[in-house]
């Protein structure tokens, strides 16, 4: 008697989504996978997909109440191949938006995030490493709001906190005074805040950041103000309530009391061009001060460039090439900021000089 020979196919996670209009999902979907579907008819489709094995059909079907879908995502081994996804759906006029270093699910990421045409979010992120919840910190309850010793765990350098375009704003956040290193505020600027709430959550980050701590904000921004209403940003429309000019952050994280504030992205070429503003993606940091000590002492800096002359937060201007002393505090806030290699710094003298 023959026997059969059984082929045992590799385990699949298999993902079943409702969407309103087929056609335009599976014109996405072929977009984002970036393949063809393996079965396509009025009522169905489905992608099979090797890498990662996920077995994923469409179905035409308005999606029911109390749906509690959060988001989608592909976890992937580089961050080239994030930015395979990022050219292929950028080069069809879908807008992403990027989080580099952001800490998620207690690990730390990089990753991309975009909506289909019905407003389902899907990230595609790469993992660098664990992250313990004693550094995370997110609420004022549970486990990952015990303290180190609690914990019976040794305390992490970084501590952060992060605000997300999606999550309501907080009246109050969730940590004493002076605890964290770093607040950061992805897409806030993007968010249908008031004035006010975004004041105060720039205030509460001041508050809560250790001096010398880190304000990072990251979204999309204009070189302009709009001529009229807010636009209608395509693929991230869902997330995208207002888009701020690029120097609107700047004006209030410094009217907050933040210096250093320096540009670390700016898109070269624009993602949007609508009614004659360029948008694109930005990304800023800015330092809490350290407290200035009661001393009269100063220091000598000799700014080296690029530029014939600077001026720093606080007024002080530099001369290329031209050594001059400044306040203790100055020059501390100098040696630790972001342009401290456009700067010689001189340690006081060990002792007096010798006489001649």
């Amino acid at each position: 008697m023959s026997s059969l020979t059984v082929l045992e196919e590799p385990v699949k996670f298999h993902l079943s989504l409702n969407v309103p209009d087929l056609a335009r999902a599976v014109e996405f979907y072929a977009l984002f996978f970036g393949r063809a579907p393996a079965k396509r008819h009025d009522d169905y489709a489905k992608f099979e997909l090797d890498d990662p094995p996920v077995v994923f059909s469409l179905a035409p079907h308005p999606p029911g109440p109390g749906a509690s879908l959060s988001h989608l995502g592909l976890r992937v081994a580089s961050d080239d191949t994030i930015q395979t996804f990022r050219a292929r759906l950028e080069a069809a006029g879908v807008c992403t938006q990027a989080q580099a270093g952001t800490t998620c699910g207690y690990a730390l990421q990089n990753k991309l995030w975009v909506t289909d045409p019905f407003g389902n979010f899907w990230e595609v992120y790469r993992v660098e490493e664990d992250v313990r919840p004693e550094a995370v910190r997110r609420s004022t309850e549970g486990k990952a709001a015990r303290t180190d010793a609690e914990s019976g765990t040794s305390p992490q350098t970084q501590a952060v906190w992060e605000h997300f375009v999606t999550a309501p704003p907080p009246t109050r956040i969730p940590h004493r005074d002076a605890a964290l290193d770093e607040v950061r505020l992805v897409g806030t600027f993007n968010a249908d805040l008031t004035d006010a709430q975004r004041t105060l959550l720039i205030s509460e980050a001041a508050r809560v950041l250790k001096p010398g701590g880190k304000l990072v904000t990251h979204g999309l921004m204009s070189d302009r103000p709009f001529p009229g209403a807010q636009p209608e940003v395509p693929g991230l429309a869902a997330m995208v309530a207002r888009v701020p000019v690029q120097t609107e952050p700047i004006v209030q994280f410094r009217r907050a009391g933040f210096v250093g504030v320096q540009v670390t992205q700016f898109t070269e070429k624009a993602w949007f061009t609508i009614n004659g503003v360029e948008l694109r993606e930005v990304k800023l940091i800015a330092w809490k001060p350290a407290p200035a000590p009661a001393t009269t002492e100063t220091r000598p800096v000799l700014y080296k460039g690029p530029f014939a002359r600077a001026t720093v937060d606080g007024g002080h201007t530099f001369e290329r090439g031209k050594r001059i002393a400044v306040p203790v505090a100055v020059w501390e806030q100098l040696r630790l900021g972001p342009v401290a290699e456009q700067f010689l710094f001189f340690e006081p003298a060990a002792g007096a000089p010798c006489a001649t």
